[in-house]
């Protein structure tokens, strides 16, 4: 395999890797017809993926896993995934998210809905009982982040999305050195190299790394079935076995990683204790300034808006206490007493 100008593959042997693949529905509206792509996709890549015996983090959101579920062949199919190694997650996208699930905690007047944590779980666990990984995008629903899977690996676009507040150690390119721990999570960065811009940042982070963990993300979509096999095949170079391949919860429970504290800032800190958001910093007020008057004759002024404007008919025809006693004013006796007298 021929590697793209720049790249080698000097130490590329000792990161270990993981790879999600999102299971969801972006459009509710047409959702059979798109989990039944899904799922043909999802089917090739996990055959892809058990060629080079690599296992995967599977992450499902609830209207997926109910598909699964609703069909004895699926369910078989899926449970021998499961035997040969790879992880059952969630994937939930919150109702701040354009792609929202239709599940969340929020008060209805917030998020019109009916359905919260508990069902999205209860539809989750027809699939796995005990889901210790996850995705959860969306920062507005502080209920339902909390209920969620302690390990916790988003693409990092959604996660500064959705966890502004993380200072994550490794950045945002799927780097991960440290254990990231957030509240009573742990998480783990990953990329998204889902087209050619994309792939060919992530081959450039992963060979950069002599240690630690590189995790990638792609959805089970068939127009991301090439981006997959493409990451497969750069993988399968060096290491053809998959023997330093792990699922999410294999990377945290085998302790690959040390842990650390993420930064964050006091503000956010504090806001979160009380339990609400974290608001901007107050700014000084400053009271509005009038405006001072354009006077008839200062030159800026007549540079600006040009001469000042006399005086038009509106006067001539009996502008009252002008001072000026005009034509139409003394043609109409007592009208204006001010100017012309009795």
């Amino acid at each position: 395999m021929l590697l793209s100008p720049g790249l080698s593959w000097a130490g590329l042997g000792e990161p270990h890797y993981f790879i999600t693949l999102h299971n969801g529905v972006s459009d509710l509206r047409d959702g059979e017809e798109q989990l039944a792509a899904s799922h043909k996709a999802l089917q090739e890549m996990v055959k892809l993926a058990d060629d080079q015996h690599v296992r995967l983090t599977l992450l499902f959101d609830a209207q997926y896993a109910v598909y699964m579920a609703s069909d004895p062949v699926r369910m078989a199919e899926l449970d021998g995934w499961k035997k040969t190694g790879h992880e059952i997650g969630s994937y939930h996208a919150g109702p701040d998210v354009k792609a929202w699930d239709g599940y969340s905690d929020l008060p209805a007047g917030e998020a019109a809905q009916t359905r919260g944590h508990q069902e999205f779980f209860c539809a989750l666990s027809r699939l796995e009982p005990e889901i210790k990984t996850g995705c959860t995008i969306g920062g507005a629903d502080k209920v339902f982040y909390a209920a969620s899977p302690a390990y916790e690996t988003c693409r990092d676009a959604e996660r500064r999305n959705a966890r502004a507040a993380v200072k994550a150690d490794a950045g945002f390119d799927g780097i991960n050195y440290s254990l990231t721990l957030l509240g009573n999570k742990k998480l783990l960065s990953c990329s998204h190299p889902s087209d050619r811009a994309g792939s060919a940042a992530s081959k450039k982070a992963f060979l950069s790394m002599v240690s630690g963990v590189y995790g990638v993300s792609f959805n089970s979509s068939p127009s991301e079935f090439g981006a997959f096999y493409a990451w497969l095949e750069f993988l399968k170079s060096d290491d053809p076995q998959g023997l330093r391949n792990r699922t999410v919860s294999g990377i945290v429970e085998g302790k690959l990683l040390p842990e650390k504290k993420a930064q964050v800032p006091a503000q956010t800190k504090a806001a979160e204790k009380r339990g609400a958001p974290a608001q901007p910093e107050p700014t000084e007020q400053k009271l509005p300034r009038i405006k001072p008057a354009r006077g008839l004759h200062r030159q800026e002024d007549i540079i600006m808006f040009g001469p000042p404007r006399r005086a038009g008919r509106l006067e001539q025809r009996g502008y009252c206490g002008d001072g000026i006693c005009d034509a139409f004013e003394r043609s109409h006796p007592g009208r204006c007493p001010r100017d012309c007298g009795r």
